[in-house]
């Protein structure tokens, strides 16, 4: 007699598959800067956005390349009423070099372990109220630590969810504006990835 054919999915992590992720969600920056001797506020709740492209070394390790930029959103105003009233607004670009160490790696749901090191630019615009605008940045290097839980929908795509914490070590325009030697923000994700 005849039978329903119910199609059987590779589900969970193989040996040498490779792998393209986008994630994107909102970033939560510190908020304790100094600026000419007062408390500032560099940035609010913002987005964030990246790519990521992974191998699979084994079921439990995997390498890859990871983008990401994060946009703050507005700082709170200074100097508000006066003639010097401004607000910042910041953003921050890391590329990193990232592996992951994946726990549970044969189920069709994961958690995971994300790092990666490599290079951070911010750039801190101070908008002014006479419409006129000063830009400080700086390039070093960032690190990412982060914890994630993805599931897999199908043999080719990925679901997941994602917090990340990153630290930018600053120079230059920043470190002397602003007294910090690092910055330090915090990232919740959605992504998507596709296996191949």
């Amino acid at each position: 007699s005849a039978q329903n054919y119910y199609p059987v999915y590779d589900y969970g992590l193989a040996n040498g598959t490779t792998r393209l992720e986008l994630y994107g969600g909102m970033v939560l920056p510190q908020s304790d800067w100094t600026h000419d001797g007062q408390t500032v506020d560099l940035g609010n709740t913002g987005w964030t956005a990246g790519l990521g492209f992974y191998r699979n070394i084994s079921r439990v390790i995997t390498l890859g390349l990871d983008a990401n930029y994060a946009q703050f959103g507005d700082g709170d105003k200074m100097n508000e009423g006066t003639a010097n009233e401004s607000y910042y607004r910041t953003g921050a670009a890391t590329g990193l070099v990232a592996m992951r160490v994946n726990f549970f790696p044969r189920h069709s749901t994961r958690l995971y372990i994300p790092a990666g090191i490599g290079v951070g630019h911010i750039f801190v615009r101070e908008n002014k109220d006479d419409g006129s605008h000063e830009t400080f940045d700086s390039t070093d290097w960032a690190g990412m630590l982060g914890l994630g839980l993805e599931f897999d929908l199908d043999e080719a795509i990925i679901f997941g969810v994602e917090g990340r914490y990153y630290m930018m070590q600053t120079r230059s325009d920043v470190k002397e504006a602003f007294g910090k030697d690092h910055i330090h923000y915090t990232e919740v994700l959605l992504k998507f990835g596709f296996r191949f």
